[in-house]
């Protein structure tokens, strides 16, 4: 939200930051279950941890992406703009009365395929950390 209302640009590397903190949140559990543990934790056991904190994190961030495009119709006007613009200049085998059809018809599921973006986005980037944080747990605690 932060980055909305201080009209960072959509490029911006700064968004990354949310995702860096997703990533060291995943970890953090991870890492908190395993010192709990005494550090002799299964692999699976890491994993269902972090699994659980991507999930929740993940249907937050889904259903926030959802109801802020909902909230804020004038994003999906205007993403809808600039994409009938780019779809008049390249699409050349349709007509303008089928382009208007395909732009009405993204402006009225946008907020569910961001959402399922979204989905994706952070189920992707929270697979990736919890298996190669309960991994190196693991495999440090199995040579230990």
């Amino acid at each position: 939200m932060g980055l909305f209302w201080s009209k960072a640009d959509e490029r911006s590397s700064v968004q990354y930051i949310g995702y860096l903190v997703y990533g060291i949140g995943i970890v953090w559990s991870i890492t908190t279950f395993a010192k709990l543990r005494g550090g002799a934790s299964k692999f699976g056991e890491l994993f269902n941890q972090g699994f659980r904190c991507f999930i929740v994190v993940t249907l937050i961030m889904a259903l926030y992406t959802f109801i802020f495009y909902r909230s804020n119709t004038r994003l999906i006007e205007e993403k809808a703009a600039l994409t009938k613009q780019e779809l008049l200049k390249t699409e050349l085998s349709r007509t303008p009365q089928e382009i208007d059809a395909m732009i009405e018809t993204g402006k009225k599921n946008f907020p569910l395929m961001a959402a399922s973006g979204a989905i994706f986005q952070y189920l992707f980037i929270g697979v990736i950390v919890t298996m190669a944080t309960a991994g190196s747990l693991y495999l440090r605690n199995k040579n230990s």
